[in-house]
């Protein structure tokens, strides 16, 4: 029997996902999946077109180009493929947690351009690249234009392998740990930051560049000279790629080599963690790695000479907020010559060394985007009303603890949004009662005296738990998801709603029910909480008072919102699913984005049939979809009724200001 067990804990478990991650699997999420994957024993591939890979290599999943959209299939063999392959799938269809998306969302949307090449310079003297991350700027000059590194010699002796072998792994572990302390850091927009050094750290571990590496110095080759070649040959690979996102990790793989090769050769003939004083960043070739070593919050802009709007220096400089403009035009010796340089990240131009008159032009225009920021971060801290003297709570949507003190930074009035699933996405296992209640609590406590409002568990369809495969459906949209779900596995519900009632004794909690269609649904999952509350008192805890809400996101919410309003506390309107379900239109679907509108006059209707008999009712009624941030459509809201406005943290002092103006 005992041989029995063993022979049924091993496992081959396969599942097709569609990849819902913007850009697919590129490095970051290639190196969120590897770390994953990293945490099971099972062997794990991933699979698209008929090509394969380790799902514990960065380098082989990225190389496989898997796009957003592409279907792909994923394979385990082991005691815990179940896990794994559900958990990757969650990962891949883009609903579990992911920081740098977050990240991405606290940065203004001014700071997220659509890149563009300006075809031709607008004055003398300007430098024409590619627009990477908008905003102007003029200051000093600092120059990063570092020798390539070389190897000192050709060939190693036989006695120096494994000397030489040691001495390479030691320097792939000095860049690692200077990675994670660039990870580490607490600026702005540190999660994006993070995510990179991550990924970029995974390259450096990687199988496929650390084999090769090590087979060549096994060879007699000179490990600084094994190490480039290993990192040309790999970055040859990504350069063949039909993909501009993929194409450009290209530069990620030559920025590893190039630094381990520095550490190997004990140079860095420029520290570019001595920039002690604001300035413009000057540069050829500039990977991520380099980029991660300045004091970013010293950084004014960034002028390369390589490098496209999708790499990663660009992907940083709009998280950090300073413009930058990439693979300019210029010779060596002209950027040499910079002392001092104006940009203009918007338009992809640069100007070395500007006379007066541009400078001056250029430093005015820099004060009118600061005095236009100083102005909104005015409000951050605001309690805004209307003009007639109405009360307005602007809250943050979050996804995790994590977030916490960004929110709060942006001026948060509680969360209008907490999405409790990611925190069922993370481990191999679901949470415990425990375990919820004290990050939950950890929540409310942390945005006292406002409100948390907890989303049960919107899951089922195409998000997977750990352990627990869902049905396999045509259309996971409209299937077996949200309350549907719950109700239906009362042993996943009850026990965050028994933790989610601890809650609500330590702070201002309220629970709200999302994808509901029908009455009995909201009676049901009432008569749960009921049943939680007294089987709480009869065990001697403490249960808190609880307002009872739901999200109003389907058609059939809307049409019988004032039936609904007679059992609820409030409503929260969740316009992206509403207006996906009102116009049959998928929103992940890029060719239908015209139609996935919350101002189109079907959506509108919806919206104002629900505050009207909220209205009625007497009942509150907030947003926590994207149009709650939407400068159109704020007035429009309030006018309704709407009392709270939820949103990506970043929108909250500019919403504050139109409420305060409306």
């Amino acid at each position: 029997m005992a041989g029995q067990a063993t022979v049924e804990q091993v496992m081959d478990v396969e599942r097709t996902a569609v990849v819902r991650l913007e850009e697919g699997l590129h490095a970051r999420p290639a190196a969120r999946v590897v770390q994953f994957a990293k945490g099971f024993s099972s062997d794990i591939e991933i699979v698209k077109g008929g090509r394969s890979a380790n799902a514990k290599s960065t380098v082989k999943l990225m190389l496989l180009a898997v796009k957003e959209g592409d279907e792909i299939v994923i394979r385990a063999r082991g005691e815990d493929a179940e896990a794994a392959v559900e958990g990757l799938a969650a990962i891949v269809a883009g609903e579990a947690d992911d920081p740098a998306r977050e990240a991405a969302q606290t940065v203004p949307p001014e700071h997220v351009p659509a890149p563009t090449v300006a075809q031709e310079p607008a004055a003398p003297g300007e430098l024409v690249g590619v627009a990477a991350s908008e905003g102007v700027a003029v200051g000093r000059a600092f120059v990063y234009l570092p020798r390539e590194p070389q190897p000192e010699r050709g060939r190693i002796a036989a006695q120096e392998v494994e000397a030489e072998t040691l001495r390479f792994r030691r320097a792939v572990e000095a860049v690692c740990a200077m990675l994670e302390r660039k990870a580490g850091n607490g600026d702005a927009a540190a999660a994006t930051a993070a995510d990179i050094m991550a990924a970029l750290k995974d390259v450096a571990q990687d199988p496929e560049f650390l084999t090769a590496v090590e087979v060549r110095i096994g060879a007699q080759e000179d490990p600084v000279a094994a190490v480039l070649a290993v990192g040309a040959d790999l970055a040859e690979r990504f350069t063949h790629i039909d993909d501009a996102y993929f194409r450009a990790r290209a530069e990620d793989v030559r920025g590893v080599a190039r630094q381990v090769a520095n550490v190997l050769l004990g140079r860095d003939e420029i520290d570019l963690a001595a920039l002690a004083e604001p300035a413009i960043l000057v540069a050829g070739h500039l990977s991520a790695l380099d980029l991660a070593r300045l004091p970013l919050r010293l950084l004014r802009g960034l002028v390369t000479t390589e490098g496209g709007p999708t790499s990663h220096i660009a992907i940083l400089a709009r998280s950090f907020g300073f413009p930058a403009v990439v693979g300019v035009k210029a010779e060596e010796a002209a950027l040499r010559s910079a002392k001092t340089v104006a940009i203009d990240g918007g338009r992809g131009v640069a100007v070395v060394n500007p006379d007066t008159a541009v400078a001056a032009a250029y430093a005015a225009r820099l004060e009118k985007a600061e005095a236009e920021r100083r102005a909104l971060a005015a409000f951050t801290h605001v309690a805004p009303k209307t003009r007639d003297g109405r009360a307005i709570e602007v809250a943050a949507n979050l996804g995790s603890e994590a977030e916490i003190d960004g929110a709060l930074g942006f001026g948060a009035m509680g969360v209008g949004l907490f999405r409790t699933e990611f925190l069922f996405m993370h481990g191999k296992t679901l949470p415990s009662e425990d375990e919820q209640f004290r990050i939950y609590a950890r929540v409310v406590k942390a945005f006292h005296p406002h409100a948390v409002i907890f989303r049960t568990l919107d899951i089922g369809g195409d998000k997977a738990l750990p352990g627990i495969a869902p049905e396999r459906e045509e259309n996971p949209f409209l299937g077996w998801r949200g309350i549907r779900m719950c109700l239906d596995r009362p042993h996943l519900l009850k026990p965050q709603l028994r933790a989610i009632l601890r809650t609500a004794a330590v702070g201002t909690a309220r629970v709200m029910f999302p994808m509901v269609t029908d009455i009995a649904e909201v009676t049901a999952a009432r008569a749960l909480i009921d049943a939680c509350r007294q089987e709480l008192m009869d065990e001697g805890r403490e249960a808190g008072p609880l307002e009872v809400g739901i999200m109003v996101e389907t058609p059939a919410a809307a049409l019988c919102a004032a039936t609904l309003a007679r059992e609820v506390d409030f409503f929260s309107i969740g316009t992206n699913d509403l207006t996906q379900y009102t116009m049959a239109a998928d929103r992940t679907n890029a060719r239908l984005a015209h139609l996935n509108r919350a101002d189109h006059p079907a959506v509108l209707a919806m919206i104002e049939m629900t505050c009207r008999a909220a209205r009625e009712a007497g009942i509150k009624v907030g947003v926590c979809g994207e149009a709650a941030g939407e400068p159109d459509m704020i007035p429009r809201l309030l006018g309704w009724g709407v009392s709270e406005l939820s949103m990506s943290p970043s929108l909250i002092p500019r919403a504050k200001k139109i409420v305060s103006e409306t």
